[in-house]
């Protein structure tokens, strides 16, 4: 398979690659582009009902495996080794439990707007990494689902432009790692900017 991974991007590894018939990382994004669109229909065609998005731990696994389950044979397990970000393997549950339960105490509390909720709560999903790969597509979508279930409107990233080297990916990134020291006026500006 002959690709180039995106600035910030996990490194590409066909291990446990579904669909035999993928030779180019184009090919590839567009193959998880459409089981991704299944999912995002699934959640955002209406607002999704405590139960059928309940946030927790296990839900969140579910929900990466029906982004990405039929392209790849690892969606929705937890990584088992460690990479270059992300929470060590043998931490990665507890910290998403750790994640949902302050999500569960922002909303109790109104600690912050729905929106400042969806931002931290992306970046903490991408901080923590769980996965193999498709961390930041699955944490978008998280967020955007906690936006759609409370009555908003879900963010338009530009998926595209996000997952490619471009001007865009560069802001993203940069917004993520001004998160990753507290200050998230830049992800909570893109949050906005990109509202439907």
């Amino acid at each position: 398979m002959s690709h180039e991974d995106p600035e910030g991007a996990t490194p590409f590894n066909s291990d446990g690659l579904i669909l035999a018939n993928i030779e180019t990382l184009e090919q590839l994004f567009i193959a998880e582009a459409r089981n991704i669109s299944k999912a995002t229909l699934k959640y955002l065609a209406t607002a999704p009902s405590k139960r059928v998005a309940p946030f927790t731990r296990e839900w969140a696994y579910r929900l990466h495996k029906e982004m990405f389950g039929e392209v790849w044979a690892w969606a929705g397990k937890r990584r088992t080794t460690q990479t270059n970000i992300g929470a060590p393997p043998h931490e990665i549950d507890s910290r998403l439990k750790d994640l949902f339960d302050d999500l569960t105490e922002w909303q109790k509390h109104n600690t912050y707007p729905l929106l400042e909720q969806a931002a931290r709560l992306h970046h903490r999903a991408v901080h923590i990494h769980p996965f193999n790969n498709g961390n930041g597509r699955w944490a978008r979508l998280l967020a955007n689902i906690l936006m759609k279930r409370f009555g908003s409107v879900p963010v338009a990233w530009l998926e595209a432009d996000i997952t490619k080297q471009s001007a865009a990916r560069a802001e993203y990134l940069s917004a993520i790692r001004a998160a990753d020291t507290q200050d998230y006026a830049l992800l909570i500006k893109l949050h906005q900017r990109y509202l439907k």
